[in-house]
């Protein structure tokens, strides 16, 4: 019988030789007035999804213009923090190289300056 570390290895070698790599993914979490990670770097390509984990509503806005998502409802059942439904996500994915800072607009940069975030995308 094989180890089982053998099984993992011959599955990532047949992702890789029928070109199904790493998915080109990232996640933001969303609570109590902060993004988390609040500074991302990723490649051009990739879906930044944002995902409302705290107890009140939050958006995500791009500072330039480039998104803004629709209001994201928290979590519901099981208290402010969960244990029913998951809160709402947003999903962007990120073509050009470049600096992407981004805000809360139900809370704004001027009231709460620590809850903004940066995504900075490499070629």
């Amino acid at each position: 019988m094989r180890p089982k570390w053998f099984l993992v290895v011959a599955v990532l070698a047949a992702a890789a030789a029928c070109g199904g790599g790493m998915s080109s993914t990232a996640q933001v979490t969303i609570r109590d007035f902060s993004f988390s990670p609040s500074t991302m770097p990723i490649k051009a390509g990739t879906t930044v999804t944002w995902t409302n984990n705290g107890p009140m509503s939050h958006t995500t806005v791009s500072d330039n213009g480039v998104w803004t998502s629709a209001t994201l409802a928290p979590p519901s059942g099981g208290g402010g923090y969960g244990g029913g439904t998951a809160g709402q996500t947003f999903q962007f994915t990120f073509s050009t190289p470049g600096t992407y800072p981004y805000h809360c607009s139900i809370h704004p940069p001027a009231q709460y300056p620590d809850f903004v975030g940066t995504i900075t995308v490499t070629p």
